[in-house]
């Protein structure tokens, strides 16, 4: 029994001296959270509460040291100085400082945010990493004008005094119907003035530096066409997606700096038990080797359609098949079993944009369908 409890000492020992490292290796962590209002339409008091029930998890981990909201802090329709008060109150339960970059709701009321809460776009400092952010619902998900001026002149005279850059926004400025981000699903392409100028004069700004560069968006899972998270990395940019709403998929995430500086991901659940039931958020990169897009299974076409769509599938499966219009309102499902390709009538449909979800069982891949 002696050797046993010594034994068991020395374990205890070990494992205490190893989470103290594992603590003292990392210098930082923030948060980032989207569509923090979440369910849609849904004007409760203040965050949306599966939100709020992970304060304390929050709370629990000392090395968090402040948190971003990225965007729809507030329901479309409820900025008000009532919805911001409240907030504001939840914020001050938090005890946490807590930096807001911009949604489309908030800006709703432009001149009470900016009364209260100042400029939309600005960047500050922190251990000697730089945060940019960023407000693209001045120019239509482009990044122009004075606020341009005043990127290129933050990057300029900052990087070479800084390690890691953070760039936070609400949108998911890198979609593009020309790249590999062309099937990612935001919540909402509102406000959106194509073409905007992320590719052609953002992300040459970063892509050139040494630093590090992570650009965070919060426009995601909200709704049933959206995806709920997404994250790539190429060169010296990441791209990580957050967001909640929707339910199953709700989630933020959490951006730990070590000491080093070399940064990494706990993407939480909000409403599983298990904190990590998504698993790694760098399990979910998009882009391998030469830009290769990761295998999601199907194609559709046409895409434009006028009379009918059709999918088919790499091999026999099982899946349901769903297709949304921009309310969200579904206005097609069909379940299919052991089938290889599918085609089904659209003439009925009004023109415009819907979302076609397919669900295996084990993923969810959405598709942007334009109907003529």
């Amino acid at each position: 029994m002696k050797v046993f409890g010594y034994i068991l000492l020395v374990a205890l020992m070990l494992s205490a001296n190893l989470l103290n490292a594992q603590n003292e290796s990392t210098l930082y962590s923030f948060f980032i959270a989207g569509h923090t209002s979440g369910v849609p339409g849904v004007n409760s008091i203040g965050l949306y509460q599966s939100f709020k029930d992970k304060f304390g998890y929050i709370q629990s981990r000392e090395e968090i040291e402040f948190g971003v909201l990225l965007g729809d802090i507030v329901v479309q329709g409820g900025a008000t100085a009532q919805d911001w008060d409240e907030v504001d109150a939840d914020i001050d339960s938090l005890g946490l400082p807590v930096y807001f970059a911009v949604g489309n709701h908030d800006m709703e009321n432009r001149p009470l945010f900016e009364s209260r809460y100042g400029p939309t776009y600005y960047s500050f400092i922190y251990q000697d990493d730089l945060f940019i952010v960023l407000d693209p619902n001045i120019d239509g998900w482009s990044i122009k004008g004075e606020q341009l001026e005043f990127l290129e002149n933050v990057i300029d005279t900052t990087y070479q005094d800084v390690d890691n850059i953070f760039v936070l926004f609400h949108q998911l400025l890198w979609l593009s119907e020309n790249n590999i981000y062309a099937n990612i699903c935001p919540n909402s392409f509102e406000g959106r003035v194509l073409p905007t100028n992320f590719w052609t004069d953002i992300e040459p700004l970063f892509h050139q530096l040494p630093n590090n560069v992570t650009m965070c968006a919060g426009d995601m899972g909200a709704v049933s066409w959206s995806n709920n998270f997404m994250y790539d990395l190429y060169d010296n940019i990441s791209f990580a997606g957050t967001g909640m709403g929707e339910g199953d998929g709700d989630n933020f995430i959490v951006i730990n700096v070590a000491a080093n500086k070399a940064i990494s991901y706990d993407l939480i659940c909000l409403n599983d038990t298990a904190l990590n039931c998504f698993g790694e958020l760098t399990d979910y990169q998009i882009s391998l080797g030469d830009n290769e897009i990761v295998f999601r299974g199907f194609v559709i076409y046409p895409n434009p359609a006028k009379s009918y769509v059709s999918l088919e599938f790499i091999n026999d499966i099982s899946v349901n098949i769903q297709l949304f219009n921009m309310t969200g309102q579904m206005v097609f499902e069909k379940q299919l079993s052991h089938v290889k390709s599918h085609s089904f009538n659209i003439d009925y449909l009004p023109k415009g944009l819907y979302f076609i979800k397919v669900d295996n069982g084990f993923s969810r891949f959405t598709e942007k369908l334009v109907v003529e």
